[in-house]
């Protein structure tokens, strides 16, 4: 009976010693491996350069030409003829449009005949009074010669004012015929001639009458708006670089030539609102440049040649003190006081407290 126990418990152990290998091989075929340890990121580090940091004002606004002639009508009449058509570049001189100045010239007839006979009948009223200068014949009274005395007077005063009246006359005849010597309109400037409605060519015009303008091509602005914060930044000869919206591969240059003194309407009563300044940049002509494009530009407000230069994220502040972290090798980092001048949104200029060569680091 003993002996019988005996074997059982043999059994047993074998049993559990072969389950308890077996889950030991199982456990170490299929246990997880152990996580590797993690390392801190190595930290980010910067060159301290010397070039040179320029500060910009970036703005946006329309190109626009500058030198504009207006073309007006000398007289009223048809539009007899056109020498032009609306669009097409013109010289100084060139003939625009004729005008028909029939009417005028009919006037000018009348004008002439009447003065013809004004001063014929001048002519007699100076020859009838001195006739009547003679001596006086004899038997004449008081009463009459009293009237001959007036008639006398009446009549030279009557030559006097026929007189003015003539020279008035020649002076309108004068100026009517200037007129018509001006029915053919020529450009006042080199340019593009622009109508002022196309269907000037079918109507009659009046004395005065605004026609159309000579544009000069080669001479264009860019007008564009600045904040309050950036106006007093900007002065009058600063360099722009340009570019057009639609076609940025063209470089343009201008400069600024215009700031004004007074802000934009409908932010003096918004105190929530920054107010806006006009600016007016020259553009250097270009011929790919045509007004009422949409443009670009950049306004060079500082420069500085040489200078020492970090990246602006490796700049830190603490209150009005600027500092970097200063790699001073072996990884150690040594926190180093700066004094900026020169700022930008990736550069900053380094007055004092490094060098180039540094290296600053980004902990």
């Amino acid at each position: 009976m003993n002996k019988s126990i005996a074997v059982k418990w043999i059994k047993r152990v074998v049993i559990i010693f072969l389950l308890a290998g077996s889950g030991f091989f199982l456990y170490q075929k299929y246990k997880p491996a152990p996580e590797a340890p993690v390392e801190a990121p190595a930290p980010i580090t910067f060159q301290v350069t010397q070039e040179t940091i320029t500060q910009e004002i970036q703005v946006k606004g329309k190109s626009a030409y500058t030198d504009q002639t207006d073309v007006f009508a000398p007289f009223t009449g048809p539009i007899k003829q056109w020498h032009v058509e609306n669009g097409q570049a013109v010289r100084k001189g060139a003939a625009l449009f004729s005008l028909d100045s029939k009417t005028l010239q009919n006037e000018v007839q009348q004008m002439e005949s009447e003065m013809m006979k004004s001063r014929l009948e001048n002519k007699l009223n100076k020859i009838s009074a001195k006739q009547g200068e003679g001596a006086e014949q004899p038997g004449v009274t008081e009463e009459e010669r009293k009237k001959a005395f007036a008639d006398r007077e009446s009549k030279r005063l009557m030559s006097d004012i026929n007189e003015e009246a003539i020279a008035v006359k020649e002076q309108d005849i004068a100026f009517k015929k200037s007129l018509i010597g001006m029915s053919t309109v020529s450009a006042p400037a080199s340019g593009v001639f622009l109508l002022n409605e196309t269907d000037t060519k079918t109507r009659m015009v009046n004395e005065g009458q605004y026609v159309g303008t000579v544009v000069n091509t080669g001479k264009l602005q860019f007008t564009a708006a600045v904040s309050e914060q950036e106006i007093f930044r900007i002065k009058a000869g600063m360099p722009v670089k340009v570019q057009m919206t639609g076609k940025k591969e063209i470089p343009l240059t201008g400069k600024v030539s215009r700031i004004s003194k007074f802000a934009k309407k409908g932010a003096e009563n918004d105190p929530k609102q920054v107010s806006q300044f006009d600016i007016v940049i020259d553009l250097k002509p270009d011929p790919s440049l045509i007004g009422g494009i949409s443009l670009e530009g950049k306004i060079e407000t500082a420069r500085k040649e040489k200078a020492i230069v970090v990246p602006s994220l490796a700049v830190m502040r603490e209150q009005n003190e600027a500092y970097v972290m200063l790699d001073k090798g072996n990884g150690n980092y040594e926190r180093q006081t700066i004094q900026t001048g020169i700022e930008t949104d990736d550069k900053t200029e380094v007055l004092n407290g490094l060098k180039p060569g540094d290296t600053v680091v980004l902990p």
